[in-house]
């Protein structure tokens, strides 16, 4: 593991800056406690934040607050994308399992297969079986299931709504945020939202949910994280999901993790209704077969 970067320049710390001077010393500690290790923001949670800098939890908040950022999810994408870009500004590129230019081939993909595995496993035991379990019952008898997913979480929900739709459930995941919204709307208390975001902060992904919330739809995350707006709007949460690695990208190892939760959401339903899955499976292969030379 490397060394902590610290920021040299970006929009975070272009606020901190601009705002240091009138703040008061429990905003400076927070800051300062965010400065001496910005990866540790990006990884951690604001409880950890608020540990670190000896202060509530709130006060951490507020602190966000007050450099003019929503809330601390904020501040995390902020400190995310002012390291990416300290990287790819820097002459060289090391990544955070050692490897380099002169790294070969077969070393690369020892050691990052090894993490990737590291990380579903890691990700198994923060899964909340009951959830899991209630999130199966609702989709084997939904009358229709709405994925949501925006940025690197849509290809995880395309992929979601494939493997339901191959199982004989009305599914889609609208590429588009007005059709997303709109899909969420026409919800009804017989339908289910399956909502797909790294760290529950997008705007357009709650925006969603609140809106299929509102319809009576049962409205379950998949997340990266316990605690973000998401999770405090839907009915369930899967979390799953580790520390991030590789050259500072978010959702690069959660999205391996984010793709094993849906496939066990999609064995989890093929079996819940045996004949209609077979069934289902059965024409599936029929149209492989057909797109088969």
């Amino acid at each position: 593991m490397t060394a902590s970067m610290v920021l040299a320049g970006g929009e975070f710390l272009t606020r901190v800056n601009s705002t240091l001077p009138s703040l008061g010393e429990t905003d400076r500690r927070v800051i300062e406690t965010m400065l001496a290790n910005p990866e540790a923001v990006v990884r951690g949670t604001v409880t950890d934040l608020a540990a670190r800098a000896g202060t509530a939890q709130s006060s951490a908040v507020r602190t966000c607050q007050r450099l003019g950022y929503r809330g601390y999810q904020d501040v995390k994408v902020a400190i995310t994308r002012d390291l990416a870009n300290q990287t790819q500004n820097s002459s060289e590129l090391a990544h955070e399992d050692g490897i380099d230019a002169a790294t070969s081939a077969s070393e690369i993909v020892e050691r990052i297969f090894r993490r990737s595995g590291r990380a579903l496993i890691d990700a198994a035991g923060t899964v909340d079986a009951d959830t899991l379990s209630a999130a199966i019952e609702r989709i084997a008898t939904a009358n229709r299931v709405l994925v949501i997913g925006n940025g690197t979480s849509a290809a995880p929900a395309h992929d979601a709504a494939y493997r339901l739709q191959v199982l004989g459930i009305v599914a889609s995941a609208p590429p588009e945020v007005f059709a997303q919204h709109l899909g969420a709307r026409h919800l009804d208390p017989g339908c289910v939202c399956l909502v797909i975001s790294h760290t529950g902060a997008s705007r357009e992904s709650l925006l969603v949910a609140e809106a299929a919330r509102a319809a009576g739809a049962y409205v379950v995350a998949i997340t990266s994280f316990v605690s973000s707006p998401l999770t405090r709007t839907v009915d369930g949460v899967l979390v799953a999901g580790g520390p991030e690695y590789g050259f500072r990208l978010e959702a690069m190892a959660s999205r391996l993790a984010h793709l094993a939760v849906v496939d066990a959401l999609f064995v989890g339903v093929a079996v819940r209704r045996p004949q209609t899955s077979a069934t289902a499976l059965d024409l599936m292969a029929d149209v492989t077969v057909d797109h088969s030379l």
